[in-house]
């Protein structure tokens, strides 16, 4: 697994994390670890450290698209999981 960068949460602004809402807005954002670039796969963390899940970083007003919001280890095959479940569902 690649090393993937961190984006910490400012306080309070988790809330709809939390609910699953799969937006983060630039404005939400306290602190960015790492070189990261558009596209890069991050880590979101809560103020306090806790893991709310791991997305798509993008310079803009919409900063990351939640792709999980599990607690275990991004799945590097996820895109191909994700594709496959959805072709066995209309099949």
């Amino acid at each position: 697994m690649t090393t993937i960068n961190k984006i910490t949460i400012k306080a309070g602004k988790d809330k709809s994390i939390i609910r699953k809402h799969p937006w983060i807005f630039s404005g939400a954002i306290k602190e960015i670890e790492g070189d990261v670039k558009d596209g890069d796969l991050v880590e979101v963390v809560a103020n306090k450290g806790r893991h709310l899940g791991f997305g798509h970083y993008q310079n803009g007003s919409i900063a990351v698209r939640l792709l999980s919001f599990e607690h275990d280890e991004f799945e590097e095959n996820i895109y191909a999981k994700r594709i496959q479940s959805a072709w066995k569902l209309r099949t």
